[in-house]
């Protein structure tokens, strides 16, 4: 089960506590994931999603408002490998929900034109939100990272919340609704559908936390913490690594003018003490200088280490020129 549908269950959880707010509920699904069709005068409408728990509230919500019975069809699409749930409105309620939803604007019993806009219905503050949790469970596609396969201690994927219109003015209107809660989606079209969109993890966290879904935004901190932390042991590990290679590398680099000056003119030509230094190299390539201090003793650091291997590089440098 994807996250995505995690938080979508848990909202659905939210109560309607008025018939307005159940209308405008029932507004935001059939634009979302409802098809209409009129012909020869007859209006038909149908809906149709992936999720059964949005299809078992959509149809419950339609027979308390309407005193109707409804069916729910079930078929598998074997091409995508999907479940998909299809409810038809009976034809006795079609015309009476395309018009209380705003669906549909008509003139005595003829439909005149499709509505276009989330605020033909002058919804209240309270009814708006229920219109947007329609929007949520009925469009919202959200991924967030997830542990490799491979490696359990990398993350894979990116954050992102996605919601697919058909209107591109419902689209802009939902855009504008969310910016006064400072959630800035950000609207783009493709293949004739309009979308809107987040990328940063904390917006996509406050547009959870906005339809009260406690349990998904505990689940996405949980994964930007451990992500953070997973990173940042990576990158010191990482680190360790570089640091160990460079070592390595002017370890060989130090044997190397070692030799050299051994073979031109002999360890012998050197002071006592950088002598003492190219023979500990000599028989420990690989030590750090750390540790090479540690085998000279004395109360030498790692900085005073350096100082004469830099003095036999220099050495050795003269002796090639």
């Amino acid at each position: 089960m994807s996250f995505s549908t995690d938080f979508k269950k848990e909202i659905l959880n939210n109560s309607l506590n008025s018939k307005n707010q159940k209308i405008a509920f029932l507004s935001a699904v059939l634009r979302q994931s409802g098809s209409l069709h009129i012909s020869k005068k007859v209006l038909n409408i149908q809906v149709e999603c992936e999720l059964y728990e949005l299809i078992l509230r959509l149809a419950d919500e339609l027979k308390n408002l309407y005193d109707t019975e409804l069916n729910i069809k079930v078929y598998n699409d074997g091409n995508l490998k999907k479940t998909i749930y299809t409810l038809e409105l009976p034809q006795q309620i079609t015309q009476i929900v395309a018009r209380d939803t705003g669906l549909i604007q008509y003139e005595g019993d003829s439909a005149v034109s499709f509505l276009d806009s989330i605020y033909d219905n002058n919804f209240d503050d309270i009814e708006l939100k229920a219109f947007m949790l329609g929007i949520a469970v009925s469009s919202v596609n959200i991924t967030v990272p997830v542990p490799s396969k491979i490696d359990s201690d990398i993350y894979e994927g990116s954050y992102s919340l996605e919601m697919k219109f058909n209107s591109e003015n419902i689209a802009y209107e939902v855009m504008e609704y969310f910016a006064q809660f400072d959630i800035l989606l950000k609207k783009i079209e493709r293949n004739e559908s309009f979308y809107l969109y987040l990328r940063e993890s904390e917006m996509i966290s406050d547009f959870m936390a906005y339809f009260g879904g406690s349990n998904a935004v505990l689940e996405l901190n949980n994964i930007i913490v451990s992500r953070s932390v997973r990173n940042k042991t990576n990158r010191e590990r990482n680190c360790v690594i570089a640091n160990i290679d460079k070592s390595v590398m002017a370890g060989q680099k130090q044997y190397l003018a070692i030799k050299a000056i051994d073979e031109k003119i002999g360890l012998d030509k050197l002071s006592d003490k950088l002598r003492e230094l190219a023979k500990i190299r000599l028989d420990n390539p690989d030590l750090t200088l750390d540790q090479i201090a540690e085998l000279v003793g004395g109360g030498i650091s790692k900085s005073g280490i350096n100082h004469r291997f830099r003095k036999i590089m220099e050495i050795a440098n003269s002796l090639n020129k």
